[in-house]
């Protein structure tokens, strides 16, 4: 198993995706991990996007990296190295049912040959010197793109003043007059403080093998329908924030008929802890028939070229990432991901691409 996907036979097989816990120095941009929370590991360390490009479309307020899939193209020179980020907003208001709004997807790449990795892979020295901030400043808080920095020690930067003011209430006022240029070192941007812990998710590798492929006919649909009426009832399995106990337990009653989530959950069932699923061209693992959540899914806007499925985020990550289970915690059934098919080089080093997100309900 490893942390990138093999782009071999793509039309042949599903990657999946689980989680490990690992040390946070092996993921690193220097090792190109795939990975859940923490710090983005940014691919491109200098053209990074700017934070108003990182904000939520509903609040402004400043995203919050949720995941990372390092997934190259063998085919091309230019995309030996791929990254796809994924963002969202930590306000669960903002999370609307079967629409992605609060979500943002970007795709990175570059050639073998480029300015900030060696052409051949790193060993894996927790001691080398690897300096992050020879490029660009980054935020103390949330990693992204920092414009701004503390007035008082100018060492401690921040993509935005809501960051600012929350390290300063979680520790920096007390910290800030020890700061000095030779106390920070690039290896700083990624150790957690605790007021970065208040806002970002907890850290996994996320480790990409084959799917089984199993027989999913002895797999117990009602079994699996418990498993969704728990998280249901959590508030863990798509936007549960305004219905009433008595419409959800008439909902959950009528899911047994519904073949697509049947059809999930067999599927599902190979690999119950699976966060992931991966498949280059293929098509989405739906988890509901709910027709009006999938959308039409348009043009790349740099190239005009096709978009094609790539992967998918499944439910099971809400269980890994501590996102609460109150009304107001965000949550998804699953989160699709389109990126242009040809992986083209215009427009900027940081690409958006296109996220339909399906809930259970309508």
């Amino acid at each position: 198993m490893n942390n990138s996907i093999d782009q071999k036979n793509m039309s042949n097989k599903v990657d999946i995706g689980i989680l490990e816990e690992k040390s946070n120095w092996l993921l690193h941009p220097r090792f190109f991990p795939s990975k859940i929370g923490g710090k983005p590991a940014w691919l491109n360390l200098k053209d990074l996007p700017k934070p108003e490009e990182v904000s939520c479309k509903k609040c402004q307020e400043p995203l919050v990296f949720l995941c990372q899939v390092y997934a190259p193209y063998e085919e091309s020179d230019d995309c030996f190295h791929r990254t796809l980020f994924v963002f969202v907003c930590r306000n669960g208001g903002c999370c609307g049912t079967n629409t992605a709004d609060n979500f943002l997807v970007m795709r990175c790449q570059l050639p073998r040959k480029n300015d900030f990795y060696s052409y051949e892979p790193y060993e894996e020295c927790e001691n080398e010197k690897f300096a992050m901030d020879k490029w660009t400043k980054l935020c103390e808080i949330c990693g992204i793109k920092a414009p701004s920095h503390c007035s008082k020690c100018k060492q401690t930067y921040y993509c935005s003043r809501k960051h600012q003011i929350l390290d300063w209430q979680k520790g920096h006022k007390e910290n800030c007059p020890k700061v000095s240029r030779s106390s920070i070192c690039s290896d700083n941007y990624f150790k957690v403080t605790e007021a970065a812990k208040s806002l970002l998710f907890r850290e996994w590798e996320l480790i990409v093998d084959e799917e089984d492929e199993g027989d999913d006919k002895n797999v117990d649909v009602n079994v699996e329908m418990d498993k969704l009426r728990k998280l249901m009832q959590e508030k863990r399995a798509g936007t549960l924030s305004d219905i009433s106990d008595n419409e959800l337990e008439q909902y959950t009653q009528t899911l047994p008929e519904d073949k697509v989530f049947n059809k999930f959950s067999k599927r599902v069932a190979r690999h119950p802890d699976q966060v992931l699923r991966y498949e280059r061209g293929g098509c989405p693992l739906w988890i509901t028939s709910n027709e009006g959540s999938v959308i039409h899914v348009p043009k790349c806007q740099y190239c005009n070229e096709d978009r094609q499925f790539e992967f998918q985020i499944m439910p099971q990550l809400l269980n890994f990432i501590d996102v609460g289970i109150d009304f107001n915690s965000i949550d998804w059934g699953v989160l699709a991901v389109y990126t242009c098919r040809a992986s083209c080089n215009e427009g900027p080093a940081y690409k958006q691409e296109f996220m339909i997100k399906q809930d259970l309900l309508k």
